[in-house]
């Protein structure tokens, strides 16, 4: 019943305009370049607000910019089919502001639980310069995991790859395994290279048991999206 009503009240406060809508420029990623990776990273986390049979879910994204045109990736079970409300919020890292924007999704797969939102409305994004990377990931790489585990906006954890092609009964795609902390609300955060900054890709489950996140990686979702012919949904 909580779940339910809180969804009403967020839906409810986006209409009535008591929650921060933004018209402000994206902040470039060579603008953030001197701040640490970790910083780079973290504000380019989104959170994402869904109702589902009446029932609010939140997960993290990605948000980034592709002609002009403002896009999140998450994880597909965050937002279910895809048919319901769908509400992004980021955090801007210069007034603390909270801005809001409404998402449809573009393409999906289920079966390696991705999605590609694109923000529909007149705010834009904050930060919108997240650059991906198709690169082989490497045994004990470091890495970066950003999200909003139980609703924390702006959260980032440090780990590094347990595990580059660990095989799951979910899915025949080889995943990643990696020790950063997450939990409930983390799926669909980015996962990032620590040198680089760039997105390797998107935590899809959690074993809370050992403290290790499963993640989808660019490489797979980008092979999806040839078979789709979407590819061009996502900038590498």
């Amino acid at each position: 019943m909580w779940n339910r009503v809180f969804g009403f009240a967020i839906v409810t406060a986006l209409v009535l305009g008591t929650v921060k809508q933004g018209d402000i420029s994206p902040t470039t990623y060579q603008q953030i370049s001197t701040e640490s990776v970790a910083e780079q990273v973290v504000h380019r986390s989104v959170k994402i607000h869904t109702v589902i049979e009446d029932k609010l879910a939140i997960g993290s994204g990605v948000m980034y910019e592709k002609d002009g045109e403002i896009f999140v990736l998450t994880a597909a079970h965050v937002i279910g089919e895809g048919k319901g409300l769908i509400i992004i919020e980021q955090i801007d890292p210069n007034t603390d502001e909270t801005v809001t924007t409404m998402g449809e999704v573009v393409a999906s797969d289920a079966d390696s639980d991705w999605t590609i939102i694109r923000s529909v409305g007149d705010a834009r994004c904050v930060i919108g310069g997240t650059a991906f990377s198709t690169s082989p990931p490497r045994i004990g790489q470091g890495v970066y995991a950003a999200g909003c585990p139980l609703g924390e906006e702006n959260t980032v954890t440090e780990g590094i790859i347990a595990n580059a092609r660990r095989g799951v009964e979910w899915n025949h795609d080889k995943h990643l395994v990696v020790t950063c902390n997450g939990t409930h609300g983390s799926s669909g955060g980015g996962v990032y290279d620590a040198s680089t900054g760039k997105c390797i890709g998107i935590v899809v489950r959690l074993n809370s048991h050992s403290h290790l996140l499963y993640v989808v990686s660019i490489e797979t979702i980008l092979n999806d999206l040839r078979e789709m012919g979407k590819s061009s949904l996502l900038p590498t």
